[in-house]
């Protein structure tokens, strides 16, 4: 969708931004995020050619923006920055309104479609004759993303957008934010330097530092595999656990439980429960691996007759998990059911881990390691 070749932009002998090469894919909302001066705003502002990259090309759709319109280019991209950008002489209606009118478009379809953008920023009609002086900050904004979403645009640029906002109204419209690119998936652009703002947003993020990507990836695997000390640091050791939506069972799971076959005799499960230091085993089916039952050492304690198969008495009513469920779902689980142990089963039904009380409690114990380690 949005291709960056090789940009660079310097002004005089200053480089703020340095030989950046990327992209951003249809439907995506990436964010971008770093110090003042990094050069986030900058690489927005490229995009619709409010400034021009001293070297390199963009392309949006291959086609390279620095031979198209820009007026044109302009038209086709929503744009909402911080101070709403909304013209102070106009009305809400007007406002919004303003390019449709320009591009001289059907007025019953402008009509229409003000009134969905009023409907999609959750602001009654009343407002359409107001002018923004008489609005919240909110309201506002709201009537800045109506204004960038009702052309229906295909990019939507958002230079801190919420920035300016106390921290309820920010929040409101995070929120409704999310819940608009859940269904119209535009392709959005998106400054900010709060982390747990791009974190919460973002399907990826772009750290940036002194003009360079420093790692441009899913807001998961940034928080668990920061690609350097800087990156750790800007994003906070201990911030995975402000996003536990995050930490997966496969993050936590024991990669090789102790197995058996239905056939081992009760008494060869009782030695290996014993050499390898465990009160149960995961039986497994030997060919495929395929999670059968778990049996517990209470349960054989309980038989006289230890030549038993322990498919005669192992637990067929199992609880699992799948290796990307969230701690969340484990914690309720674990609660719930009041069991230690949760095997982790692939979509077909194998044993891949286990998650133990053991492995749950040195998990959670770490968010107050790592505090302490800070400290």
């Amino acid at each position: 969708m949005i291709r960056f070749e090789n940009i660079t932009k310097k002004y005089k002998d200053k480089v703020v931004i340095k030989n950046n090469s990327f992209e951003i894919e249809k439907g995506k909302l990436v964010a971008f995020i770093g110090e003042s001066g990094c050069g986030k705003t900058t690489t927005l502002k490229m995009i619709n050619r409010l400034i021009k990259p001293s070297s390199g090309k963009i392309y949006i759709n291959d086609e390279d923006i620095s031979k198209k319109d820009v007026i044109k280019l302009r038209r086709n991209m929503g744009y909402v920055i911080q101070q709403t950008g909304l013209f102070p002489h106009m009305t809400v209606k007007e406002n919004i309104q303003v390019i449709s009118k320009v591009e001289k478009r059907d007025p019953e379809q402008i009509k229409k479609r003000t009134l969905e953008m009023m409907d999609m920023v959750g602001l009654d009609y009343e407002f359409l004759d107001r002018y923004p002086t008489e609005l919240s900050g909110g309201q506002q904004q709201r009537i800045g993303v109506a204004r960038a979403f009702v052309t229906d645009p295909d990019i939507i640029l958002m230079d801190e957008p919420f920035s300016a906002l106390d921290p309820i109204t920010r929040i409101g419209l995070q929120d409704e934010l999310i819940e608009l690119q859940d269904k119209l998936r535009k392709t959005i652009v998106f400054v900010t330097h709060d982390m747990d703002e791009a974190v919460k947003i973002a399907d990826l993020i772009c750290i940036m530092k002194d003009g360079e990507i420093l790692q441009y990836d899913t807001p998961e695997n940034i928080l668990k595999n920061p690609s350097n000390e800087f990156v750790s640091q800007f994003v906070g050791k201990n911030r995975i656990w402000t996003s536990p939506e995050y930490i997966k069972a496969e993050d936590i799971m024991i990669d090789s439980p102790v197995t058996c076959s239905k056939s081992m005799t009760l008494l060869r499960c009782m030695e290996r429960m014993r050499s390898r230091k465990v009160d149960s085993l995961m039986v497994i089916d030997s060919k495929s691996r395929e999670l059968l039952g778990v049996v517990k050492a209470k349960q054989i304690q309980q038989q006289k007759d230890r030549t038993k198969a322990v498919e005669e008495i192992m637990d067929t009513d199992i609880c699992s998990v799948k290796p990307d469920d969230s701690i969340i779902g484990i914690l309720k689980l674990v609660d719930d059911n009041h069991v230690n142990n949760i095997p982790v089963l692939d979509k077909d039904k194998k044993l891949v881990g286990l998650i133990t009380k053991s492995s749950l409690v040195t998990t959670l114990s770490q968010q107050f390691l790592d505090t302490e380690e800070i400290m």
